[in-house]
């Protein structure tokens, strides 16, 4: 019989386990502490829902930060990083500087790369773009056509080659 963590008297009966960073947490918990927790199980009236324990653990998910990211704030608004990840939503245009690397990270993780490279927004003022950037696109847009060929995929060659033509054209 394995023991609460948290008070260390009562048989657990809650059983979480977490991966946080690529890091495994194991938290055994009574049903007292789980409800203290937030964790409302619905085991008095015999009742079990799984939609219950879901929505109310969502508080208990931030005291997995690490505690840097728990402390971190924006300089401008005062918003702190661990709001942010329960909220979704940033205070001000500082906040992107004060937590770059931090989104950065969950962009990575949410996109698979923290770098754009989609289409970019083609209305209002012309994209301006540095010689090396132009560069470095016609590199990426050359190796993508010279693919493209080799499928015979004709039409998205044609695609890349106009896209070349006006990133050549437009910003050169």
């Amino acid at each position: 019989m394995k023991l609460c963590d948290e008070c260390n008297k009562e048989a657990a009966a809650v059983f979480l386990k977490l991966a946080v960073n690529n890091k495994v947490t194991e938290t055994h918990l009574c049903q007292a502490c789980a409800a203290r927790k937030g964790m409302g199980l619905g085991f008095e009236s015999g009742a079990f829902n799984i939609s219950d324990i879901v929505g109310n653990m969502s508080g208990y998910f931030k005291d997995f930060l690490p505690p840097e990211k728990k402390t971190l704030r924006c300089r401008a608004c005062g918003l702190k990083y661990s709001e942010f990840k329960e909220s979704g939503r940033l205070g001000c245009p500082e906040c992107y500087a004060g937590f770059g690397s931090q989104l950065a990270e969950l962009l990575a993780r949410i996109h698979g790369a923290s770098r754009h490279t989609g289409r970019a927004y083609c209305g209002g003022a012309a994209l301006k773009l540095s010689k090396a950037e132009i560069g470095r696109r016609l590199d990426e847009l050359r190796a993508e056509l010279k693919a493209a060929i080799a499928r015979e995929d004709f039409e998205g060659a044609a695609r890349l080659r106009d896209a070349m033509r006006q990133l050549e054209g437009g910003h050169g």
